[in-house]
């Protein structure tokens, strides 16, 4: 984990940073660096770490972690044998418990530092958990030019070759050792590959960098045939061949009441176990009765749109994706909803452009907004024509400026809830529910 260093630090970390990284205070080391905040990696709160310094600024310096003076009592050994390397996990040498415990630490800290009230701090609800280990539902996976399948080091293009991966879902760890038997023959030919598992089994989406011939790209699928049911070749994200199936099937609560079609390669929730629980949580913020008028902004293929209409709610989703928005319909006629669930494909920022003339003059009580991970931004205040809100984030920093903009806009915060989608790192996706009286 250690790096080239110009310095030897002490730090006595306090806290989690987003990211991961574990941030306190220089307790010992260069007189003129004691007491200036420090970011090291793979530590936790309440340690006391050897770190050497590979990044000085002002105000803070970065270092890599050499030795724990004192260790945490949550520390753990990390049970991934690539854990440090892969740029993947970021949190496993810290028990699960703990991990939680310091993700809403974590979300606390970022609301006071935008100096939340007190009472909206105080709307802050533990985080809900996940499985810690195989649940992740999509993996994506490099193959370099010599063959090596795997990913990428932290901030590089260093491939880490690997044979399995702990957070994956037990049916893309099973195909592993039979994709690494293959990936030296597609050295250059495909240099990344999604696994993408549903209800039904895994997609393999393959990416080639450049065209194909097209015995180059038979002999490619002959191969693939050997070891997956369904896979699709992409050149420059052109679908050029392919067997199977194309369309995942992923169900939206956990008694497969409705499930969701969408194509695979496309973007969808990786951790399907917390993504039912943020749909029932979403369903319940709402607050939606038979005369319910949602906006579902940044709708996709329908995640929050079908639950919400099958629930009673009339919802207009709002995607400007042709594809997905084909198949929100789709999704829609399957379970007979179209009466509840319009489709509208625009940007959202079109859609609203159009003030109260949009969707017929009908006006929305409730907004669901999931941006993507950049947040609202310049959107937030248009986005602000409902009594009730509710803000899906994925990004922590995006989270805490928008639903600082909402509630200078009038809104009252009332809950802020955060889901553990992504166990062993850093990140969280975040429900907050806001609500005013005008």
């Amino acid at each position: 984990m250690a790096t080239a260093i110009s310095e030897s630090i002490e730090v006595r970390i306090r806290n989690l940073a987003v990211g991961g990284d574990g941030v306190g205070e220089v307790t010992a080391g260069p007189e003129e660096l004691l007491g200036i905040t420090a970011f090291v990696p793979f530590t936790g709160p309440g340690e006391i770490v050897q770190a050497g310094v590979t990044e000085q600024k002002k105000n803070f310096v970065r270092g890599s972690l050499l030795s724990v003076i004192h260790p945490s009592p949550g520390r753990v050994e990390p049970p991934c044998r690539y854990y440090g390397s892969c740029g993947g996990c970021e949190l496993q040498h810290l028990n699960y418990e703990l991990q939680l415990e310091w993700k809403e630490q974590m979300v606390r800290g970022a609301m006071q530092s935008a100096r939340f009230s007190a009472e909206e701090i105080g709307t802050l609800e533990p985080v809900v958990p996940s499985p810690p280990f195989g649940y992740r539902r999509r993996l994506s996976l490099h193959i370099s030019r010599d063959g090596e399948l795997g990913f990428y080091r932290p901030n590089s293009r260093v491939l880490v070759p690997i044979e399995e991966c702990l957070i994956a879902v037990p049916e893309i760890s099973a195909l592993l050792p039979k994709v690494r038997a293959y990936s030296p023959r597609w050295a250059g030919q495909i240099s990344a590959l999604f696994l993408e598992a549903d209800i039904q089994g895994v997609i393999a989406v393959l990416k080639a960098p450049y065209a194909l011939s097209k015995g180059k790209a038979q002999e490619i699928l002959t191969q693939a045939k050997e070891i997956f049911e369904s896979a699709i070749i992409l050149e420059q994200g052109k679908e050029v061949a392919g067997f199977g199936r194309k369309i995942l099937e992923l169900p939206l609560d956990d008694r497969r009441s409705l499930s969701l079609r969408v194509p695979a390669g496309s973007f969808s929730q990786v951790n399907w176990a917390i993504n039912t629980k943020l749909i029932a949580g979403v369903c319940e913020a709402a607050e939606i009765g038979r005369e319910s008028e949602v906006y579902d902004l940044y709708a996709g293929a329908g995640n929050f749109s079908l639950p919400l209409a099958a629930a009673g709610a009339r919802v207009t989703a709002v995607e400007c994706d042709t594809n997905l928005v084909g198949l929100g319909r789709q999704n829609s006629v399957r379970y007979g909803l179209e009466r509840n669930l319009n489709y509208v494909e625009s940007s959202v920022e079109r859609f609203l452009s159009a003030g109260e003339k949009r969707n017929g003059g009908k006006q929305a009580s409730v907004v669901i907004s999931d941006p993507p991970r950049s947040g609202l931004g310049r959107l937030v205040g248009e986005t602000a024509i409902a009594p009730r809100y509710v803000l899906i984030s994925c990004h922590l920093p995006s989270f805490i400026r928008d639903a600082k903009a909402l509630i200078e806009l009038g809104y009252r915060l009332e809950r802020v809830r955060p889901y553990d989608m992504f166990a062993q790192t850093s990140y969280l996706e975040v429900l907050s529910v806001f609500s005013r009286s005008h």
